[in-house]
């Protein structure tokens, strides 16, 4: 994915400038940071994670994006909740069903002969979506000077158009890779950020823009 926003011409409000473009993918790399370094010691295993990136997209093209990276378009697994405070969207971890399993592997017996996820790997998965997407959510926090509240996260699966949606509405999209160092579960973290709260958001970023 193109680490630069995609964003229309000058003069729209959904336009972020060079400044604030730096500031979304830095407060999201610090964000991500704590829970991924809680998440690695928990596994016992370094978790690589990419620079984030981000565009004003629709969740059917990021179904595509996204569903492209997976083996043969297969199903995914997915922890998400919605977050609400100065400005609000929801909050996905993501892997493919055989990267859940390896993942959580390292946490609790896991049958080898296993296809999908049984209750107890669905459990572990959503364990971990929540030290992923609250921690960062905390994080993002702190560096704005405004509490974001999370939802308890859910555990869905299911092809990536029914986890990630369809719509053709505009949101702002923050994507963040993320792989065990072992190379065997590579997934997913998305922030969709609703576009009627932008304003706010672009608030948020001068402000932590300010602080940095």
């Amino acid at each position: 994915m193109d680490e630069s926003p995609s964003v229309p011409a000058s003069g729209d409000p959904l336009r972020f400038d060079a400044d604030e473009a730096d500031a979304i993918a830095e407060l999201f790399n610090i964000g991500m940071g704590e829970p991924a370094a809680a998440l690695s010691s928990m596994l016992g295993e370094e978790v690589h994670l990419s620079v984030p990136s981000f565009a004003v997209s629709t969740r059917a093209r990021i179904t595509r994006e996204v569903g492209g990276d997976l083996e043969d378009g297969s199903p995914v697994c997915a922890v998400r909740g919605a977050f609400t405070g100065p400005f609000t969207g929801e909050a996905m971890l993501i892997f493919p069903e055989r990267g859940t399993l390896a993942l959580v592997g390292r946490l609790i017996p896991v049958d080898p002969d296993a296809e999908a996820p049984g209750e107890m790997e669905q459990d572990a998965l959503t364990e971990i979506g929540n030290i992923i997407l609250n921690g960062c959510l905390a994080s993002l926090s702190n560096l704005i000077g405004g509490e974001l509240s999370g939802a308890v996260p859910g555990y869905g699966s299911g092809a990536p158009e029914a986890v990630i949606g369809s719509a053709t509405d505009p949101v702002l999209f923050v994507r963040i890779d993320m792989a065990l160092a072992a190379g065997d579960a590579r997934g997913h973290t998305l922030f969709l950020l609703d576009i009627a709260s932008m304003d706010a958001f672009r608030m948020a970023i001068r402000r932590a823009l300010a602080g940095l």
